[in-house]
């Protein structure tokens, strides 16, 4: 199996032209863990990581024994512990609030952060009033997500207790692969169709992954 090898200077060299957007997440652990045990071991280390993980927020997860393996010392591991509190208050952003409007696009890149790196299926509710503000939201759903487990009536339920005008629904791929599965075309069409009986209209769908997402609106499966 090749190895991916790094290059500090080049990394170097596009950070200081381009700033932290130019480079993956394999350069920037390679850059940290290069601080802790130099070149060689740190392109070691992140072929390791990511052979096991998916995606760099999975460190904030961690044990300190996982996190051994990685920077080799109980000192090491506290120093990258304190690094990663100190990335995680610099990213620190409000959840979507109450009383505010927000677009889809808006509350897919919100729900990615927020539901994005689940290890199970979570469906969370959006409650909507008549100008489209939040008026309340919840996980309703946790556990594989189909149209045999999620009953409609516990998300109507939800929204006629605040008299709900509309709703959004969103839930995760723990793969990170937003394309929607039979399961979630048929759970959409299912939901529509209940809140339109009932007079509370389904305004989308969001699927999201560790970082994206996908809007049931937007591609126009719902209309």
């Amino acid at each position: 199996m090749l190895t991916n090898r790094y290059s500090e200077e080049e990394i170097i060299q596009r950070l200081t032209k381009y700033r932290g957007a130019s480079i993956s997440q394999k350069e920037l652990l390679f850059i940290l863990i290069c601080g802790f045990l130099g070149k060689e071991n740190a392109s070691k280390k992140v072929n390791q990581f990511f052979l096991q993980y998916t995606d760099l927020r999975q460190i904030k997860d961690l044990s300190d024994i996982e996190l051994m393996e990685i920077v080799e010392s109980e000192h090491d591991v506290q120093m990258f512990r304190a690094l990663c509190e100190f990335a995680e208050r610099l990213n620190k952003r409000p959840k979507l609030t109450l009383g505010k409007i927000y677009t889809s696009q808006e509350i897919g890149e919100e729900m990615s952060l927020e539901l994005g790196l689940y290890l199970q299926e979570v469906l969370f509710v959006i409650l909507l009033d008549t100008k489209n503000q939040i008026i309340a939201k919840k996980i309703i759903f946790q556990g594989t997500l189909d149209t045999a487990t999620v009953h409609p009536r516990e998300i109507f339920r939800f929204a006629l207790q605040y008299a709900a005008a509309r709703i959004i629904i969103v839930h995760n791929h723990p793969s990170g692969d937003t394309v929607p599965s039979k399961n979630d075309l048929q759970l959409t069409k299912r939901i529509e169709e209940c809140g339109n009986m009932i007079g509370i209209g389904l305004l989308d769908h969001i699927i999201v992954g560790s970082s994206q997402y996908l809007s049931m609106r937007e591609e126009k499966i719902l209309s």
